[in-house]
């Protein structure tokens, strides 16, 4: 009986996964195969008889015109390698390990029937760093200044919105426990609105979370660990870094943290009961790219963590609703529509006994004891946080964090600073609080971390 290897993959029309830039080989005891039919999204190769190991080899690339100051740009945005060996009489193919990852290629799904072997390529993120880097602003900040130890990539999405992903990936993500990769999906507030990966990008509201504040008096304003005016317009004050990369790296925590990246308001399907599955199918990239599961335990999904800030808690909580029973653990920053959504909470956290609940508060003091007060009967420490407790924590000595971001106001402002919800709010995302005995604070996401199950 001949033998078939009909090679597919997903979104073949999306402009990052161009047909004239997708390169499929198939080669029997080393020996190249002719193609035997071609399409979009489809190659097709016969297997000749007597064959013993067959492999499979996928470049994919996107190509991007001349946008302003940025020349014409083509990158590698995907490449699998794959080996069988020819099984049943010849007449089936069974995906051999990579030795580089341990395991088959997580990209590569094989299903095999007496004479046709399917071979289907998980194409559903593809990496656009390269494209990012060209197109984004403040990516020279970043580049200079991110955390060692641990990488961001720029994730594509062949398909379905929102268009680009961020996945912040910290050592420990290389060769994880058996339990797989956990992953943490942060909601942040709006952003600009964007259309393609194509055009104009900023990144600085990225850099303000995961870079690290700069304890260095004569750093820029908008690096300085202490709060600062805007230099440009006096009335303003510049929001502090966040230090989410240090906090994913001392952490020690298996966890990759993701970014959907909104345009303006909206979140797409990140909000929905398909963010499962990007998590999954960002993992899954990203493990064959080997940037994390190498090994036998894989870059399979772990453990699903949901944060959000501000009014990323708008977003944050509709992703909880959706995914009731998935998410394992919430970090809420100061998160809006906490109140309204008590009930949603309260049924995700009594749902399992292992869940976990965090809450750092500003504008969202009240709304955090009530859902507080609402779970004492079933909660535990270890399960569950506010912090600060209420508006006792920004007291003048009660946190050394909170005095020293406080300690470049002027004597005649501190009063109104010291006491402004909007400035709790700010704390609540980039401060910590000291644990008991522990005399300095690490931040409220390195400490979370440090407490989850992820």
């Amino acid at each position: 009986m001949p033998l078939t290897l009909r090679v597919t993959w997903r979104n073949a029309g999306s402009p990052l996964l161009p047909d004239a830039l997708s390169e499929v080989q198939a080669t029997a005891d080393d020996a190249p195969l002719p193609l035997a039919a071609a399409g979009p999204g489809l190659r097709e190769f016969a297997i000749p008889a007597g064959a013993a190991r067959v492999a499979l080899k996928a470049r994919f690339s996107a190509a991007f015109n001349a946008f302003e100051d940025v020349p014409a740009l083509q990158e590698e945005v995907l490449s699998v390698a794959q080996a069988f060996d020819v099984a049943g009489g010849g007449t089936s193919l069974g995906p051999a390990p990579d030795p580089a990852l341990g395991q088959a290629h997580p990209l590569v799904d094989v299903q095999s029937t007496p004479g046709l072997a399917l071979a289907q390529i998980r194409t559903d993120f593809v990496d656009i760093t390269p494209f990012w880097m060209a197109y984004a602003r403040y990516t020279d900040e970043y580049q200079r200044e991110h955390q060692p130890g641990t990488e961001l990539v720029a994730l594509g999405a062949t398909a379905g919105e929102p268009k680009i992903w961020f996945a912040s990936i910290p050592e420990a993500c290389r060769a994880p426990p058996d339990g797989g990769v956990s992953a943490l999906v942060f909601y942040r507030p709006e952003g600009y609105a964007y259309t393609r990966v194509d055009q104009r990008h900023e990144m600085f509201g990225l850099n303000r979370y995961l870079l690290g504040p700069d304890p260095d008096p004569d750093a820029s304003f908008w690096a300085r660990d202490v709060f600062a005016r805007d230099p440009r317009d006096e009335s303003r004050w510049v929001y502090l870094r966040c230090g989410f990369e240090e906090a994913l790296a001392a952490s020690g925590k298996a966890v990759v943290m993701l970014h959907p990246w909104p345009s303006g308001t909206s979140f797409g399907a990140a909000t929905t009961a398909s963010l499962p599955g990007f998590a999954e199918a960002a993992l899954r990239f990203l493990g064959g790219a080997q940037k994390i599961g190498i090994g036998p335990g894989g870059a399979r999904l772990g453990k699903l963590g949901l944060a959000g800030f501000s009014a990323g808690g708008l977003p944050l909580w509709q992703a909880l609703a959706a995914n009731l029973g998935r998410v394992s653990e919430v970090f809420a920053f100061d998160a809006r529509g906490v109140a309204r959504s008590e009930a949603t909470l309260l049924r995700w956290y009594s749902g399992d006994a292992s869940r976990r609940l965090r809450m750092t508060g500003g504008h969202q003091l009240d709304a955090n004891a009530a859902i507080r007060r609402r779970l004492s009967g079933n909660a535990d420490v270890a399960r569950l946080s506010s912090l600060p407790p209420d508006k006792s924590g920004y007291l003048p000595g009660v946190n050394p964090r909170w005095d020293h971001v406080c300690s470049s106001l002027e004597e005649s402002e501190k009063d109104a600073y010291l006491n402004a919800a909007w400035v709790w709010h700010q704390f609540a995302v980039f401060g910590g609080l000291p644990r008991a005995g522990e005399p300095s604070a690490v931040t409220f996401l390195q400490r979370f971390l440090e407490e989850s199950d992820l």
